[in-house]
């Protein structure tokens, strides 16, 4: 019976990795992909700067960056097929609804500790966004500020 299971999980694994694989060979732009997801990051991570130097007036500045860093994720994909352009459109929503709701509080609420609970949150559906992508496309959203994607 555990052999069944060790076997089935072992599958699954299998798919999901044989899935992510083939979804980065199937990009059309897998560079472009990458860029925009990095820069996700990095302007991420300017906001965090931002809230960490108590600097909140600039915050609306770098969720205006933040939107064209989705942009340019946007048009990466924008010869992908309907179904995966379609998720990637809900998270990235998501992610940017998020950053919008860390700029808006900067103004209205400037408490650091807040805004920084509110940034996790932020980078939490930034995360999600980058589940739909393979793993060697991804920037690490947690890298220290300005180095958002590994040197390869």
């Amino acid at each position: 019976m555990k052999s069944v299971r060790i076997a089935g999980v072992l599958m699954t694994i299998g798919s999901a990795l044989f899935l992510a694989s083939t979804v980065a060979a199937q990009l059309k732009s897998p560079d472009d992909v990458k860029t925009g997801l990095r820069l996700l990051v990095q302007v991420s991570n300017d906001f965090k700067r931002q809230i960490t130097a108590k600097n909140f007036p600039r915050i609306p500045r770098e969720f205006k960056e933040y939107t064209e860093s989705a942009d340019a994720v946007r048009t990466a994909i924008q010869d992908e097929p309907a179904a995966f352009k379609a998720k990637v459109e809900t998270r990235l929503k998501a992610a940017v609804a998020a950053f919008q709701k860390v700029s808006d509080m900067s103004s209205k609420t400037p408490d650091a500790d807040k805004l920084m609970a509110e940034h996790g949150k932020a980078v939490a559906a930034m995360n999600a966004l980058f589940e739909l992508f393979p793993p060697e496309l991804r920037p690490d959203p947690n890298a220290p500020a300005g180095r958002g994607a590994p040197k390869n």
